[in-house]
């Protein structure tokens, strides 16, 4: 039956049709002189122990965790490079959750505290040190769900609640923020002592939100000021280049509401990155962050069924439609950097960009997608002025810190587009096209000599990106 549909939807994705004899053109033009903002990269996650998934808790072959990693994360494949882990805080080995590194809370903030390192991290480590192979430039976001419980309001790492310490909380045995701040950095000097640099940390996930069921602390503005005022100056000492984060709120919307209220609190110099997850609202407009970077660091569709289509249906876990999503984050809101939720997971649902099944595995469109843009575009490259002149071809533009750039242009119409892109600041001899559609994977479609200007075609519903050196 589901074979069938496939067919069907297939059928009906590929009955557009329009004169040939009808021309459809567009202009692009790309202006180097204009500068915006600089790349960090995409990325995903093996949160809550589904990195053990990728790494044979399923009954994945050694042989196929390598070749899963290198499809995410090799530079020629997947393009990824952001790993965004999960800092734990379950005192005890719990499935789907994951562990922390202080199992015994102690009875004040004053101590002692007794960290434990098992130098696996509910297989986290195996996923940066793996995706380190494939990509030596990964960037890492060490991020914490919640708190140890013992420093929280509820007395539990679930059921959110504050940091004890800041404004509203209650019921607490005394100030926990240092000893939550000291925590995190501590998480980080474990990574430190396996040769792996944090470049990212964050205290809190979706404190908008709170899920009851699983690790999770509530924070607003105010509350986070109150609690970044003792981390920042704590991790910098410790770690001068690392970048902090605030606040991982459930959409752009609420990202934006609590930037707002951390910044009437007198914080805004107390984070470096303002990160954001695309659940409950789109980005529309640029971040309210004082200029700094913003990163979206988690979405995906969680509710359908896998789905590893590019076009067919038009539904929100498409390939298509996160080409889409990406354009709009970079181009609307001058976001550095995608991440999906989790990297790969033994599922029938769409959580993840790649589905295991056992010692199978099945790649998505959304990888493609990354792919298109972070192939061309790597991290430190910078986006540069690209504008269409019609509503359905959208298109981007990155310099890359050798001087390549990356043009990637998507085309949401249901008939080819006959193409000039103009070029001003940009000196290159060679465009390389590479076509991602329902019958292509970021596949090479060949090479022009090109000049200040060069004309091209993209197809329907598809993505093509084109790479001048």
């Amino acid at each position: 039956m589901e074979s069938l549909l496939v067919v069907a939807l297939a059928t009906v994705a590929s009955a557009w049709t329009y004169s040939p004899n009808t021309s459809y053109s567009a202009t692009i033009s790309v202006d180097a002189s204009q500068k915006y903002q600089t790349m960090i990269g995409g990325g995903c996650s093996g949160a809550f122990g589904i990195a053990c998934q990728q790494f044979g808790s399923v009954g994945l072959s050694p042989a196929k965790q390598e070749l899963v990693t290198q499809i995410l994360y090799d530079e020629n494949i997947g393009g990824l490079s952001i790993v965004r882990n999960d800092i734990g805080s379950t005192p005890s080995t719990t499935p789907g959750d994951v562990n922390s590194i202080l199992p015994v809370c102690p009875p004040t903030p004053d101590g002692p505290f007794d960290y434990k390192w098992d130098g696996n991290d509910t297989c986290q480590l195996q996923l940066t040190q793996t995706a380190l192979k494939y990509n030596p430039n990964i960037y890492v976001y060490a991020d914490a769900w919640s708190a140890p419980g013992c420093m929280k309001t509820v007395g539990t790492e679930d059921n959110g609640g504050f940091i004890c310490g800041v404004r509203g909380s209650t019921n607490c045995s005394g100030d926990w923020r240092k000893a939550y701040a000291d925590y995190l950095v501590q998480y980080v000097r474990f990574y430190e002592e396996e040769g792996i640099e944090v470049s990212l940390l964050g205290a809190y996930n979706e404190p908008d939100f709170n899920p009851i069921t699983y690790a999770s602390m509530e924070s607003d503005g105010y509350q986070a000021k109150d609690f970044l005022e003792v981390l920042y100056p704590i991790a910098k000492a410790a770690f001068p280049n690392i970048s902090i984060a605030c606040c991982d709120a459930t959409g752009a919307r609420q990202e934006r509401n609590i930037l707002y209220e951390l910044e009437q609190a007198g914080g805004a110099d107390l984070y470096d990155i303002a990160t954001w997850h695309n659940y409950q609202s789109n980005p529309e407009r640029p971040f309210n962050s004082g200029g700094k970077p913003n990163l979206q660091t988690e979405w995906a569709d969680g509710t359908g069924k896998w789905n590893a289509y590019w076009d067919v249906t038009g539904q929100l876990a498409e390939g298509f439609q996160w080409a889409l999503y990406m354009h709009n984050a970079f181009v609307n809101s001058d976001t550095s950097g995608y991440t999906h939720w989790w990297c790969a997971q033994n599922t029938t649902g769409d959580n993840a960009l790649i589905r295991l099944e056992y010692d199978s595995y099945y790649v998505s469109g959304r990888l493609w997608a990354f792919a298109s843009y972070f192939r061309f575009a790597r991290p430190g490259s910078v986006r540069i002025e690209a504008s269409s002149n019609v509503e359905n071809v959208y298109v981007s533009a990155y310099v890359n810190t050798n001087g390549t750039v990356a043009i990637p242009v998507i085309n949401a119409a249901h008939f080819p587009y006959q193409t000039t892109i103009n070029l001003n600041g940009i000196k290159a001899s060679t465009a390389t096209a590479y076509l991602t559609d329902n019958e292509h994977n970021v596949t090479m479609m060949g090479q022009t000599q090109i000049g200040s200007t060069f004309q091209v075609t993209v197809e329907p519903r598809s993505m093509k990106t084109f790479f001048l050196s």
